[in-house]
């Protein structure tokens, strides 16, 4: 042979086996590396975990409910509100039974039980998200901040969950379908000697009955 042909030969050999060698490199599953290795190799594998994890919870939507929210995307469900949350827990397929959704709005005079105007428009989206889904059940939970006589609060919390379940009901909701609960000063989430605490604590949450 020749000596430019043995050295084009050669030059052949080693981009053959350095392409060989990329392709398997490539197919080789790519193992988990931990911070201390690799901090920034550490946060794309979790960052890969949690896609995974988003595309199966989607997964789970089945096609009935998809067709569903798709009859309801033409409503503008305000930011923060009971209403957009409890949308978008539906379209990310979350367990609904588990989760519990804080009414933005649903602020009520001291000591007082009566709905006001400025609450309508909240508890109106989430009756509309409610008669696209028929089969939910609903529990509503009103909770009072956490000072004066229990009782009292007790009593309030229960007219004010029952004042909202009226409400909905107004709107075309089922009675059957829920459930009023006044909890009083039970499950604080805040202290109750800061006034932001005790803001807090006073809130009305709607959560899923369990079937």
């Amino acid at each position: 042979m020749r000596p430019h042909h043995r050295l084009f030969f050669t030059r052949l050999c080693f981009f053959v086996l350095l392409f060989i060698s990329i392709a398997c490199k490539n197919q080789v599953e790519k193992e988990p590396v931990s911070a201390e290795e690799d901090p920034i190799g550490a946060i794309e594998d979790m960052l890969d975990e949690t896609k995974a994890l988003a595309k199966e919870e989607a997964a789970e939507v089945d096609e009935e409910t998809l067709k569903t929210l798709e009859s309801l995307r033409q409503e503008h469900f305000a930011e923060g509100t009971a209403g957009q949350k409890l949308y978008q827990a539906i379209d990310a397929g979350k367990d609904l039974s588990i989760e519990v959704f804080l009414f933005k709005t649903l602020n009520f005079d001291v000591d007082k039980a009566e709905v006001l105007p400025s609450m309508q428009p909240e508890l109106q989206q989430v009756a509309k998200i409610l008669k696209a889904f028929p089969k939910f059940k609903i529990e509503i939970g009103a909770h009072t901040e956490g000072v004066g006589d229990l009782i009292l609060n007790l009593t309030l919390s229960q007219d004010r969950a029952s004042a909202v379940v009226e409400t909905l009901s107004k709107m075309g909701i089922a009675k059957s379908r829920m459930r009023a609960t006044g909890y009083g000063d039970e499950y604080p989430v805040a202290d109750v000697e800061m006034m932001e605490g005790r803001m807090a604590n006073e809130r009305v949450e709607l959560t899923f009955l369990k079937k």
